[in-house]
Order: C-alpha cells, then structure tokens, then sequence
C-alpha cells in the first residue's frame, strides 16, 4: 500500500504541478513538501504542521485532506487531535475572513460618512469659487463702468468738433490782378510757388524790391511781409501751374501761361514805419533840394565871374585899342 507521501506526489504529477508550482500556490517552502513526498516528517518544524501542510498540499491536488489524514493517521506523529488541527486551521482561516469582512464593513459603514463629508467640502468650495467669482465680477462691472464713463467721457471730448480757428485774413479781387488783403494779423507769411517750369519770381514792398530768384519747378518761397507793408508786387515770368498764399490763403487768379504781375493792396498797416519812411523821404528830398540849390549858386557865381572876367577883357581890349589908336594918330602928324 502507497504511503501518503507518494498519494500526493502520484496526484502532483497527475495535474501536471511542480514542486515550485505548490510552493508558490501554498507558500509551504520546497523542502517541507519534499520531505512530505518522502514521509520524512521529522524535517517539518513540528508535528502541528505536517497535518496542516499535508492537507493544504491534498487541497492544491485535488484530494480531500480530512479523508487522506483519517486514512493515514497512523502514519503520521500525533501531537494534538484532528480536531485541534482542524479548528487550529479552520479559524484562523475564519478569523482571517472574520477580519477582512470586519474592515470591509468598516469601509462600507464609513463609506456614506466620508461621501457627506466630501459632499459638504466640495459645497463649500463650490459656494466659495461663486463667491469669488461674483465679487470679481462686480470689481470688474464697476471698473467696467468707470472704464465705459471714461471712455464716454473722453469719446465725447472726442467726438465734440474742435472748433477751427477761422483765418480772419480777407481777400477782394479788385480787377486788373489787384486785391485788397484785409484782417493780416500775426501770420504775415507770404508764400510764392512755381508751377510745373522754372521762373523767374519777384516780390516788392512799397515799391522796394524785397526778393528776386529763379524758381525751379514746384519749388517755393516764403516771405514775411513787414509791419508797414502796404503795397506788394509779386511777379512770374511765366505764371503756368503757379501759385500765390498769404497767410496761408490762396490768392485766387487766372494763370494765362505768361508773364505775371500781382499787385496786393494790405489794408490796417502801420503808420509810425510810414512816418519814418515819409520823413526820410522827405529828408532826402530836402538834402536833394538843398544840392540842387547849391550848385545853383556855384552856377550862378561861376556865370557871374565869368562875366565879370569878360567885361574885364573887353576893357583891357578897348584900352588897348585907344592907345593903338592915338599913337597912330601921332605917326600920321
């Protein structure tokens, strides 16, 4: 009759296992279950275990522990009754489970306690990202609102039409390119452009030439009139294309390709200047008067010598001639 050793290894090899596929199945270490192939049970750690081990070994092969340790009982060391292994095995093995199910319904009953508890925080953090977003919200409705006053604000400062300064500077045409320039304040620029050909381009003030160049092709040239200019003269040699501002208005005319004289008559010019050019004149025709009437009298005075110097002669020759005379009376005695 087989021994209970080689019952179970017969049932190992008939399911194809390894000692290594038991050991790691019933984490018994090799040795022992090869020393329980070998019913060499004295290398066990003690007569408790060679029951244990050999009916988990039976379970792993298929084979009822309680009958293969009823059949060899004799075989095996009996150190305590089967129904101490038994239970030895049974409830620890009920205990594990007993354990196990314990934490398990400790998990199940503080299941719904920790979801209301995370219920309530992520509440809380939901109520408190509103919160902030409401606040956040309000801050930036009223910046939006003082943005959007400001921006009103300023779109009406912009949208309000800055009134131009209207150029008081009055132009009249009076015929024959003469024009009457009224209103001439601070701006006394007077502008002259050359059309699309060179010319030549002249200004006169009060009948002064002022300024006198050729002029290339759009080319331009400003002139400051002066306090007292009353009469300005601007002429082109050829007028094709060009152009005449003063002030920085355009001096309207008819542009005929030839030559062009422009005369600009500036009313509300100053009369101290026109004094002091009137009394320079004036002194100047006084100093020409007072030439005129000296060599007037240097004239008079050398016709006078001259005279006197041709009276001289005459009665030098008259003299002259008597003497002459007598002594050719006295021969003819």
């Amino acid at each position: 009759m087989a021994d209970i050793g080689d019952k179970l290894r017969s049932a190992r090899e008939a399911k194809g296992l390894s000692i290594a596929d038991i050991e790691k199945t019933t984490k018994i270490q090799s040795r022992y279950l090869t020393a329980i192939e070998q019913n060499d049970f004295d290398k066990l750690p003690g007569d408790f275990y060679v029951r244990a081990f050999i009916r988990q070994y039976a379970q792993i092969v298929g084979l009822d522990g309680k009958e293969l340790l009823s059949e060899y009982h004799q075989d095996l060391p009996e150190s305590k009754p089967d129904e101490y292994v038994e239970n030895s095995i049974d409830n620890k093995s009920e205990k594990v489970r007993e354990t196990t199910d314990n934490k398990k319904n400790l998990w199940r009953n503080y299941l719904p306690k920790i979801a209301i508890g995370l219920g309530a925080i992520i509440v809380i953090l939901i109520i408190y990202v509103l919160y902030a977003r409401l606040s956040s919200s309000g801050k930036n409705n009223s910046n939006d609102n003082n943005v959007a006053i400001t921006s009103q604000s300023s779109s009406k400062k912009s949208s309000t039409p800055v009134a131009k300064k209207k150029s008081s500077v009055k132009i009249a045409p009076l015929g024959n390119n003469q024009y009457r320039i009224s209103g001439l304040k601070n701006n006394r620029k007077l502008e002259v452009k050359a059309g699309d050909i060179r010319t030549n381009a002249t200004i006169s003030v009060n009948g002064v030439m002022q300024w006198s160049n050729p002029l290339d092709a759009g080319q331009k040239h400003v002139y400051v009139l002066p306090a007292d200019a009353r009469n300005v003269v601007i002429t082109f040699g050829n007028d094709r294309g060009s152009s005449i501002k003063i002030a920085g208005k355009r001096v309207k005319y008819s542009a005929t390709g030839n030559y062009l004289s422009l005369t600009l008559l500036i009313e509300g010019a100053k009369t101290t200047n026109n004094n002091q050019s009137s009394s320079t004149a004036n002194s100047y025709s006084y100093r020409q008067s007072n030439q005129r009437q000296t060599n007037q009298s240097s004239h008079v005075q050398s016709s006078s010598v001259q005279s006197s110097q041709r009276q001289t002669n005459q009665s030098s020759h008259s003299t002259v001639t008597q003497s002459s005379a007598s002594t050719n009376q006295k021969q003819s005695h």
